[in-house]
């Protein structure tokens, strides 16, 4: 299913922008090539029709009110195709703007529009994760089940899942709670499909667990929040999401971890743990984005 965000206040089905010139759409049509070919720009023509430049909040309103049925192969928008209904989408008109000429040379501007804020947002996510696995001697499985909140808005959130398998030696099992931190990640489905490797998939720490141990301090007072209930439910109140953002700082501050690339480590609280296991391996996992839930996107 697209990624849909309905807007605070929607334009209805109804709704013709003043001025608009109708336009059905066509199959092997998307907004930059209607766009493009009547001297616009796609966030001109988003502007003029929805009033917005959100990716999901565009995916609502190109299924609730043109009526689009087809989505893309990843499964992330809506598409145009022939089959819309009603399949309309209206094109501003080219006389009564007030902007310099046409078309615009300010891409993505409408003077006769307020121009979108965009919101700066720090890529980064963290939270509680479940991790289970077991060794037998050279191979084993590792999952992972983690809800992860936005650095940014505690209202922001979404669950994964790693499933994965481990190379190596060792024996027995284990189960335990784990902090997972994700990097670079301006939407959620970013990491859809994302490749985690490594030794206990911290591929993305290799070389830093020296300046990981500075850090350690807070990750066992983490352990403090590990009841029997985080192993099933992982979310966090309000207050378990601050202290647990500060010592998400801590370690960024210990590791110097780039906050602008894509990456996602797991790492296991000291002590939040059961079972009994020895072993050393190497492994890797696909990354499941599941049940997002977005306020700030």
């Amino acid at each position: 299913m697209p990624i849909e965000r309905r807007p605070k206040n929607p334009l209805p089905p109804t709704y013709i922008p003043p001025g608009g010139i109708a336009y059905k759409v066509k199959t092997d049509d998307d907004l930059d090539s209607v766009a493009r070919a009547n001297g616009i720009s796609a966030d001109d023509l988003t502007i003029f029709n929805f009033k917005t430049v959100r990716p999901a909040e565009i995916n609502w309103y190109l299924r609730q009110n043109v009526g689009c049925v087809q989505a893309t192969h990843d499964d992330k928008n809506w598409i145009f195709t022939s089959d819309a209904r009603p399949g309309t989408i209206y094109l501003p008109p080219k006389q009564g703007w007030k902007r310099p000429s046409f078309p615009s040379t300010t891409p993505g501007v409408l003077s006769a529009l307020p121009k979108p804020v965009e919101k700066k947002h720090s890529g980064l996510w963290f939270g509680f994760a479940g991790q289970e696995g077991g060794m037998l001697p050279v191979v084993g499985k590792d999952t992972v089940e983690a809800c992860l909140y936005s650095w940014d808005n505690f209202n922001d959130r979404f669950w994964l899942n790693i499933d994965g398998w481990r190379f190596g030696l060792g024996l027995g099992a284990s189960v335990g709670l784990a902090l997972a931190v994700a990097t670079g990640v301006d939407h959620p489905r970013e990491l859809n499909d994302f490749t985690v490797s490594g030794g206990d998939f911290q591929a993305n720490m290799a070389g830093k667990w020296g300046d990981v141990a500075k850090g350690l301090k807070g990750l066992r007072g983490l352990g403090k929040m590990a009841s029997a209930a985080k192993f099933i439910d992982k979310t966090m109140s309000f207050g378990e999401w601050e202290k647990t953002r500060d010592t998400i700082w801590n370690l960024y501050k210990a590791t110097d971890i780039d906050s602008k690339k894509l990456g996602l480590n797991v790492m296991a609280i000291p002590g939040a743990g059961i079972g009994l296991e020895i072993s050393g391996y190497y492994g890797f996992g696909t990354v499941c984005v599941h049940s997002v839930t977005l306020q700030d996107l």
